[in-house]
C-alpha cells in the first residue's frame, strides 16, 4: 500500500540556462522528415549529487552538412574529448561511435533560445558548450566471486 502526498510532488519546470553535469543516456543516428541525417543524443542531468533538474533530459543534435554530407569534425572530436573517449580511437561507423558515448559523463552548458521555422516560433534548449565532467563518475565495482568454501555456513 502507498499514500499519495502532493507535498512531495515535483513539478517539471523548464530547465534554466546554466551548466549541468550529465550522463549520455542514449545516442543514436536519426534523420529529419526531410531526410537530413543527424546524431540524436540525450543527456540526463545526473542525480548522484545535488544539482537542479536532476533526471531531466537535454536533447542535443549534431547535423550532417548538406553540402559535404559529412558531420562537422570539430563537433565530433569535441564531444569525444569531453566524454573522454580514447584519443586516436577508430570506429567502424556513426552507430559504433554513438554506442561508445552511452554512459559517459560530461558537463554541458545550455541556453533557452527562440527560433523561427515556416512562420512558427519555437522555444529550444540548446547545448552551447561541452566540457569534461568536474565530478568523478560513481565507482563501478566488479562482481566478487565467492566459492562455497568461502562461506561461513
Amino acid at each position: 500500500m502507498f499514500t499519495i502526498d502532493y507535498s512531495q510532488a515535483q513539478e517539471f519546470a523548464t530547465i534554466t540556462d546554466g551548466t549541468y553535469e550529465v550522463v549520455v543516456k542514449s545516442a543514436k543516428p536519426d534523420a529529419s522528415k526531410g531526410g537530413t541525417d543527424f546524431m540524436n543524443i540525450q543527456f540526463k542531468i545526473r542525480d548522484d549529487f545535488d544539482q537542479k533538474f536532476k533526471n531531466n533530459l537535454i536533447f542535443h543534435k549534431i547535423w550532417v552538412n548538406k553540402e559535404t554530407q559529412q558531420y562537422n569534425a570539430n563537433q565530433i572530436n569535441t564531444l569525444a574529448k569531453t566524454a573522454q573517449l580514447p584519443d586516436g580511437a577508430k570506429y567502424a561507423g556513426v552507430e559504433e561511435f554513438l554506442n561508445a558515448l552511452v554512459g559517459k559523463h560530461l558537463k554541458v552548458t545550455v541556453r533557452n533560445e527562440k527560433s523561427e521555422y515556416n512562420g512558427n516560433t519555437y522555444e529550444n534548449l540548446n547545448v552551447k558548450k561541452l566540457e569534461k565532467s568536474a565530478i568523478m563518475a560513481p565507482a563501478q565495482s566488479a562482481p566478487i566471486d565467492i566459492t562455497e568454501d568461502g562461506l561461513p555456513f
